[in-house]
């Protein structure tokens, strides 16, 4: 929060950040519906890293819901007009969502670790029921890290009641902090050691192809969790280091905009639906080849000049 003497709007750093939170909102819906349809009419084998999926589709969806919200808040140059009960909702939804995702996302690659590198544990034989049950305490275990986000402050919705910074205030940035080292610290160990165990497995040349597809797997998790969540983890720095009040603004900027890169997850978790399973692939290679056939429909009708209304 910036001292009062500091400037801490900008114009084009709020329109930007509405924008990317709207356009992810639009792709995020989009694709996780599509997401959410394969489950239900397309998935025919169901195992624990699915049920994994599942539930990180609906935390995308549950986010991009919230985002138009989000996105409204900061064109209105970060000011709220609904209420404080829904900007304590909103708030709680959506660290709630990007929380959940995170973690699911992290349960898949831990998933895929144990079959691949420790294939004879016990745990690899895990149950459709305990895996639902896996789900289950995720989400309560999100719910109860992130209750402080219910909590909201002048800064995170102005007209709300003022309430006490200090220790709420550092829980969620610390909170933010864990959240983005420990599970991508974990991503990393388990993507080389399944990278390691693959290469050793197979390479015979019949098999190269499942190695690739298992190597743009794990490439695509570590660059979507880069991508999406190191720019806000480095701009966070930044701004709790910044001490001058210029110097500080700008972080404030680039805080907001980066902190809108973090829901981009949402987008770009189709990705890894498509390199899990034949089914997405052939979803979203449906969806894109009706996208492009309207496309040219369009073009192809689009009005001319007609001959006999020009000689009448």
């Amino acid at each position: 929060m910036l001292p009062p003497n500091c400037s801490e709007h900008s114009r084009a750093a709020e329109v930007a950040t509405a924008s990317l939170l709207l356009l992810e909102c639009g792709l995020g819906t989009l694709g996780n519906a599509v997401a959410l349809w394969t489950f239900f009419f397309r998935l025919k084998v169901w195992k624990p890293y699915a049920v994994y999926l599942l539930n990180l589709v609906l935390a995308d969806l549950l986010l991009a819901g919230c985002l138009p919200f989000h996105a409204a808040f900061y064109l209105r140059r970060k000011s709220w007009d609904l209420g404080r009960a829904s900007c304590q909702a909103l708030l709680f939804l959506r660290a709630l969502c990007r929380g959940a995702g995170v973690a699911f996302l992290t349960a898949v690659t831990l998933d895929r670790y144990l079959r691949v590198v420790h294939s004879r544990l016990r745990v690899n034989a895990l149950s459709l029921r305990a895996a639902w049950g896996i789900s289950a305490l995720v989400w309560l275990l999100m719910a109860a890290l992130n209750h402080q986000s219910a909590l909201p402050s002048e800064a995170d919705c102005p007209g709300s009641e003022p309430r006490e910074e200090s220790f709420r205030h550092r829980w969620r940035e610390a909170f933010f902090f864990v959240q983005f080292i420990l599970p991508f610290g974990l991503i990393l160990f388990c993507s080389v050691g399944i990278l390691r165990t693959l290469r050793k497995r197979l390479r015979e040349p019949d098999k190269q192809p499942k190695l690739r597809r298992a190597q743009a797997l794990v490439g695509a998790v570590v660059v979507l969790f880069a991508l999406c969540f190191l720019p806000c983890f480095v701009a966070r720095v930044l701004l709790a280091a910044a001490r001058a009040c210029g110097l500080r603004s700008a972080a404030v900027h680039a805080a907001d905009v980066t902190g809108s890169l973090t829901y981009l997850q949402g987008v770009l978790n189709p990705v890894v639906y498509c390199f899990s399973s034949p089914a997405f692939r052939h979803s979203y290679r449906k969806l894109f080849y009706t996208l492009t056939l309207r496309t040219r429909r369009q073009h192809t009708e689009a009005p001319g000049w007609d001959l006999r209304d020009s000689d009448s």
